[in-house]
């Protein structure tokens, strides 16, 4: 039944989810009641570049992936440095972090950030802006408040969560989010008879 259960559903989470549902529990070390072969992996993002990440799931839309990365934090604001060094290029903040709010919308949970990968070309002859060629690979990453953190998490280091994909990208909340952050798929004759309403999966 759990198999059959979860076959046509994708991971269409919104912002809200990602940080309270599954970074929140991810520093927790909780168990969230999603499909028992889904796993967002702890990958180390920034020690390759962005085509040469092996992240997959049958769960996650094409083109995109998700995984968490722990990292040491900084004893400057993290959040708020524009670039991040990778194997083979630079992700270079398009924005400032945006606040994600609790469901009680009293608190801020944590935030959203949106970076473009540009590859590093090594001529000398041009600036440090024109050694950087843009790519078409974009990530999101998600950071918990700092007083969402357990008490006995290392003070030094944080969680991040990223969402990863290649091509445009019209951004905005999925439709029909479960409270797991799946959603059915109607488009699949094979799966004819599924409940494609999400928030009926128990």
């Amino acid at each position: 039944m759990e198999e059959n259960k979860w076959v046509g559903y994708r991971f269409t989470p919104t912002d809200e989810l990602l940080v309270c549902h599954f970074l929140f529990n991810k520093v927790r070390s909780l168990l969230l009641p999603n499909p028992s072969d889904f796993v967002i992996p702890d990958i180390d993002v920034y020690d390759k570049a962005p085509w040469d990440l092996d992240i997959r799931s049958a769960y996650f839309l094409d083109h995109e992936s998700y995984c968490f990365v722990r990292v040491c934090r900084s004893k400057e604001a993290g959040e708020e440095r524009s670039e991040r060094k990778a194997r083979g290029g630079t992700w270079i903040a398009l924005d400032k972090p945006h606040e994600i709010l609790r469901a009680d919308r009293r608190a801020v949970a944590g935030s959203w950030r949106s970076f473009k990968f540009f590859v590093d070309i090594d001529d000398p002859t041009k600036s440090e802006e024109g050694r950087r060629v843009a790519t078409g690979w974009m990530m999101h990453e998600y950071r918990l408040h700092p007083n969402m953190y357990p008490p006995q998490y290392k003070e030094d280091e944080e969680m991040i969560l990223c969402r990863i994909w290649q091509g445009k990208q019209i951004r905005g909340q999925p439709q029909q989010p479960s409270s797991g952050g799946f959603t059915g798929s109607r488009t699949d004759d094979r799966h004819t008879g599924l409940n494609t309403n999400p928030n009926a999966v128990a």
